[in-house]
């Protein structure tokens, strides 16, 4: 008797251990986060950043896949909606079509989460 209580004991701590190794918790219900875009756009010369400029991301076709504005940090953040991919990222300073000063640049999407940054260039 004292062996069936241990032998079902040892099973079922294996059960238990199972189910919170296999996809990290079975008996939770949560979902793996999304990627995150996150770009810091910089006033010329790179020393600070720049609110309420305009973004937009196209894809390496130049077509066009989100735009956006700073916020009063000068950055703008939202989850990634492409696929892997090399993508650009601009940035405009006051928006368009009142602009007088741009930059852009060039990341790829390998599947991870997204930091970059844009300096804008001297006034035009």
């Amino acid at each position: 008797m004292k062996n069936k209580i241990v032998l079902l004991s040892a099973v079922l701590l294996i059960a238990i251990a199972s189910a919170f190794a296999i996809n990290r918790n079975l008996f939770s219900n949560q979902q793996a986060e999304d990627p995150q875009f996150l770009v810091t756009v910089y006033q010329f010369g790179g020393g600070s950043t720049q609110a309420n400029a305009e973004i937009e991301v196209v894809d390496s076709n130049n077509n066009w896949l989100f735009s956006g504005t700073t916020n009063g940090n000068g950055v703008y953040s939202r989850s990634w909606p492409g696929s892997l991919g090399n993508y650009t990222v601009r940035a405009w300073y006051p928006a368009r079509p009142n602009d007088g000063q741009s930059g852009q640049t060039g990341f790829t999407y390998t599947g991870a989460s997204i930091y970059t940054s844009v300096t804008l260039g001297p006034n035009y």
